[in-house]
């Protein structure tokens, strides 16, 4: 019984090398269900809250989590809307011609919350789409288009990748 003698050190003291993919554990994460809203926030839309999770899971599929739906996840990441505004510049020739800038802005916080510990991580995240508008005569409103392709919901998309890059 000869023990293997390595630069002076005992080969049973030397560490087990990992094998990559097997060894690791991926820790888990689920999405709230619930989107916190600051009182700050400028506009009222229903559509927001509604959309942030399905966007959060998007973010979150290709990172080191394995994404779960139960409630005994290492993880949980939830989102709060800080603040939404439209600035805005406008002009009109003769009330008939008129151009429009118009920005979209969304500041948000992406909350990665540690369930064993309770520890709470916050990333902050701007997301910001501009839009030239101009019309004769006529006034164009954003109702009837879908939210995905809504300057809101483009702009809570951006806040939301900004937000998440130090997370994953």
């Amino acid at each position: 019984m000869g023990v293997l003698l390595i630069g002076g050190l005992v080969g049973q003291d030397l560490p087990e090398p990992s094998i990559v993919g097997t060894d690791l554990v991926r820790p888990t994460l689920t999405v709230s269900k619930f989107v916190n809203t600051s009182e700050n926030v400028g506009i009222k839309d229903d559509r927001i809250t509604m959309g942030i999770q399905q966007l959060l899971q998007e973010q979150f599929q290709e990172s080191d989590y394995i994404l779960v739906e139960d409630d005994n996840a290492n993880f949980t990441v939830s989102a709060e809307i800080v603040w939404i505004g439209r600035p805005n510049q406008a002009f009109s020739i003769v009330g008939l011609f008129n151009r429009r800038k118009d920005k979209t802005q969304v500041r948000m916080n992406v909350l990665l919350t540690d369930n064993t510990t309770g520890k709470v991580i916050t990333s902050r995240g701007v997301g910001e789409i501009e839009t030239k508008i101009s019309a004769m005569g006529l006034q164009i409103e954003e109702d009837g288009v879908p939210f995905s392709n809504s300057e809101l919901g483009g702009a809570l998309r951006k806040a939301i990748d900004d937000a998440s890059v130090s997370l994953k």
